[in-house]
């Protein structure tokens, strides 16, 4: 919630028209503040959802797996909105077939998959094209595993990893803006403006505010180092740090983002 509310106020720059002033850079960090905004919203109402659950004994599953963590786009998927991916593949997916019809099959049935699982966000262009990007990007992903292979190690990882979430937090925008002609205008702005100052208040704040998001995914990678076990002694000061700031600096009330659909 202090998270997600608070670095609401800073991506709400990302509205048409207020984007098309600021500087590419500024822009660039709007949209990495937008991906952190996301994730900590939805992860965190579906953790709130669970733990509400829990006083009443009911166990509800996993939604969210530190997807930023992600190397490919399967693995994202496995990890993001669980709920939903696991609908998608049990109730679309293998119906159209899976991947028992051959190659070509595969890849529309993941072009398929992907398109309606944007359309049942909502009836736009924009969300029809972030599950287009996903399908295509799941798609081509499958088709280059078997015909390229890297030697895997910690440098690939990472690359994979960066790339995997650049693609993410770009396509989050056709979330952000669902009029498909702002999206358009914000990567024109995206291109053009590199020249304009850049607004180091909205990016200091991003950087803050986005930083518990980073520390988060941090510590699962890190949980399997002997090291980490000192963290966990000392895990109640989080614990009361969180309680503090969401007495003290919660931010502004407002809905989260996926009660829209």
């Amino acid at each position: 919630m202090v998270v997600a509310d608070n670095l609401k106020d800073f991506t709400f720059w990302i509205t048409y028209p207020y984007f098309q002033n600021l500087s590419s850079f500024t822009l660039i960090f709007l949209l990495f503040g937008y991906s952190m905004q996301i994730f900590a919203d939805f992860a965190g109402y579906s953790l709130i959802a669970m733990g509400l659950a829990g006083l009443f004994c009911y166990k509800f599953p996993v939604n969210f797996n530190f997807p930023y963590i992600s190397t490919s786009f399967s693995e994202f998927w496995q990890r993001w909105h669980i709920s939903l991916s696991s609908f998608l593949k049990e109730y679309l997916y293998i119906p159209l077939g899976g991947n028992k019809k051959g190659t070509i099959r595969t890849y529309i049935n993941l072009f398929v998959t992907m398109f309606l699982g944007g359309l049942w966000h909502g009836a736009a262009w924009s969300y029809a094209v972030w599950g287009t990007v996903h399908g295509s990007a799941l798609a081509v992903e499958r088709f280059l595993k078997g015909k390229i292979k890297l030697k895997e190690s910690r440098t690939i990882s990472v690359v994979k990893g960066i790339i995997v979430f650049i693609f993410v937090t770009l396509a989050w925008l056709l979330f952000k803006l669902p009029d498909f002609s702002h999206v358009k205008a914000y990567l024109s702005s995206l291109k053009s403006n590199f020249f304009l100052e850049d607004n180091y208040a909205i990016i200091t704040y991003i950087l803050i505010y986005s930083f518990p998001v980073v520390l988060y995914h941090a510590a699962y990678l890190w949980k399997s180092q002997i090291s980490f076990l000192a963290f966990r002694r000392m895990e109640y000061l989080f614990y009361g740090l969180m309680i503090f700031m969401i007495l003290v600096n919660s931010g502004s009330p407002g809905a989260f983002i996926y009660f829209q659909f």
